[in-house]
């Protein structure tokens, strides 16, 4: 009997990065806001902040994330009084499955800050900007970078995506 090989469905795929931040801001800090023709998420890992996404106001708090789609205009503030700790990360993708983070705040878990911890971490290792430049344009590639860093940071963007999915906040 011959073997049949079964192609893998792949729901939600990520084929590019665009970029990967680690904030520390001050508690006054203020971004005066973009709009950009790919997906971004914020999440609070400390302290809280202020979000408008087009013409909605937010406050978010530690443990919480909002995506902004492609082209919707985003600002963020500090509140004056707690100092803010944020990941931003911004991507391209392209699978209807992602439409799922229209206009959604969302919770995040342990297994989902886990896997937050390790995309900070293979960026590391992948590249050689500061993470925590809010100009950076590009992401410079580290020359000697371990294998698959790269590929770890989309498996593990991918995951946590699927897992927000799942979870359905």
């Amino acid at each position: 009997m011959d073997y049949i090989k079964t192609p893998l469905k792949e729901d939600l795929v990520i084929k590019k990065i665009v970029t990967i931040h680690y904030f520390e801001y001050a508690k006054n800090y203020v971004f005066e806001g973009e709009k950009h023709d790919f997906w971004e998420f914020l999440y609070v890992d400390k302290g809280e902040v202020e979000v408008m996404a087009d013409n909605l106001g937010y406050k978010l708090k530690q443990g919480e994330m909002i995506f902004h789609k492609p082209n919707e205009f985003h600002n963020v503030w500090a509140n004056g009084r707690v100092a803010p700790n944020l990941v931003v990360i911004s991507f391209e993708c392209k699978s209807p499955s992602i439409n799922f983070f229209n206009n959604k705040i969302i919770n995040v878990g342990d297994s989902e800050k886990n896997l937050l911890a390790n995309i900070l971490r293979e960026a590391r290792n992948a590249y050689s900007s500061s993470l925590d430049d809010p100009s950076l344009k590009k992401l410079e590639k580290n020359d000697d970078q371990p294998i698959g860093c790269e590929q770890l940071i989309r498996i593990y963007l991918e995951q946590l995506l699927i897992h927000l999915i799942r979870k359905g906040n």
